[in-house]
């Protein structure tokens, strides 16, 4: 009778754990909720599809979508305790993504990230999982940080955040970044978009990212970290220490495979610290001068190995004289900054593409007086 209860309860046991639900929490911003989605399904945004990816790889899951259009990190701070109340029965992973509304807010870094560090630590609290994520390209229009500046800066920031912490990290920046014909293909094309929204297509891409990282498919290289000097700095001394903080949240670095380049020439940095986390110093043999490209080279310990090798940031050094035109800031005027120009070409003060960058004798539109003076640089270095 006893062996036979036993029994009974044991089987309740297996079959519970085998039909035990895992929820995740997709908390966020327009992006999480599935603005610019064009499907026709009912539900938009990457946690549908994110679900049907689990649930077709035999997992028990729900994703449920706790995205707020236009949200900043300020207001998902004041939201996140009412969201974690309502799934505290039945969340077990948060998955947050936010941040892309602070840039066009001007909220600082410094608090974009203690933002973001205190709800994952909210989540950690309540005994659930968090796993961050970084924001998407700005599309090369966008009102606020076209050239994605900010956006380098602040998602240096989350995977700092995410490593230090332990958590996980999803990262969209680095696998759109790297994906061709990326704002035609994979963006919503409406005019009415002053940031940049994933269509069907980058939603599907996007769901896939996540779903990579929840099933422990390392599919992305080693990526950038915090760096000194930081992205987009001016006024750096021209002798001054080049320092950059490596990541890899799947299989971890290869050492022997990994190095800075520096105007385009690799300097045979070898890394220090641990497959997981490296720091790459490097001390100029002769003065850097004008804009400084800072680029990675690596691959990690995958089977077959993910590699990365192109340009991570870039600073300028003191003194360096920045041509009128070059919106780039690449050291030259050419046909990359006339296409930026012309995407905001006959834009006043307050429409959506007007920016200060192509306004170049600021009278408030950028019409054929600011064509000509990027004309008269045209060709030129600085």
């Amino acid at each position: 009778m006893i062996r036979r209860l036993l029994l009974s309860v044991l089987l309740i046991l297996v079959s519970s754990s085998a039909w035990a639900q895992t929820a995740y929490i997709a908390f966020g911003d327009s992006i999480t909720a599935g603005v610019g989605d064009d499907d026709a399904r009912t539900e938009k945004g990457y946690p549908p599809r994110l679900e049907v990816l689990l649930q077709g790889a035999g997992l028990n899951a729900v994703v449920e979508n706790y995205g707020v259009p236009g949200e900043d990190t300020v207001q998902g701070l004041a939201r996140i305790n009412s969201v974690l109340n309502e799934a505290a029965l039945s969340g077990d992973v948060l998955v947050l993504m936010e941040g892309t509304n602070d840039i066009s807010r001007k909220i600082s870094i410094e608090t974009t990230r203690q933002n973001l560090t205190t709800m994952a630590r909210r989540a950690e609290d309540r005994g659930m999982t968090a796993i961050h994520a970084t924001t998407i390209p700005r599309l090369p229009n966008a009102k606020f940080d076209a050239q994605n500046v900010t956006n380098t800066f602040l998602n240096q920031h989350i995977r700092d955040m995410a490593g230090r912490n332990g958590r996980g990290l999803a990262d969209p920046f680095e696998v759109f970044s790297t994906t061709p014909d990326l704002f035609n293909r994979y963006y919503y094309q409406g005019n009415d978009d002053p940031v940049g929204h994933p269509n069907a297509a980058g939603y599907d891409l996007m769901a896939q990212i996540f779903f990579d990282v929840i099933r422990n498919v390392d599919s992305v290289p080693p990526v950038i970290g915090m760096t000194t000097p930081a992205h987009g700095d001016e006024d750096v001394s021209s002798s001054g220490t080049v320092t950059v903080d490596v990541w890899d949240f799947g299989a971890g670095i290869d050492f022997a495979n990994t190095t800075l380049l520096v105007n385009g020439v690799a300097t045979g940095v070898v890394p220090t610290g641990d497959p997981k986390h490296a720091t790459l110093t490097y001390q100029p043999a002769a003065p850097l001068a004008g804009i400084v490209p800072v680029g990675l080279r690596s691959r990690d310990l995958a089977a077959p190995p993910n590699a990365v090798d192109r340009e991570a940031f870039r600073f300028t050094v003191a003194g360096t004289q920045i041509l009128t035109g070059d919106m780039d800031q690449d050291g030259r005027v050419d046909g990359a900054d006339l296409l930026r120009f012309a995407r905001r070409f006959g834009t006043r003060v307050g429409e959506v593409l007007y920016s200060t960058s192509a306004d170049f004798n600021e009278d408030g539109a950028i019409d054929g007086q600011d064509l000509a003076v990027l004309a008269s640089n045209f060709g030129k270095s600085g």
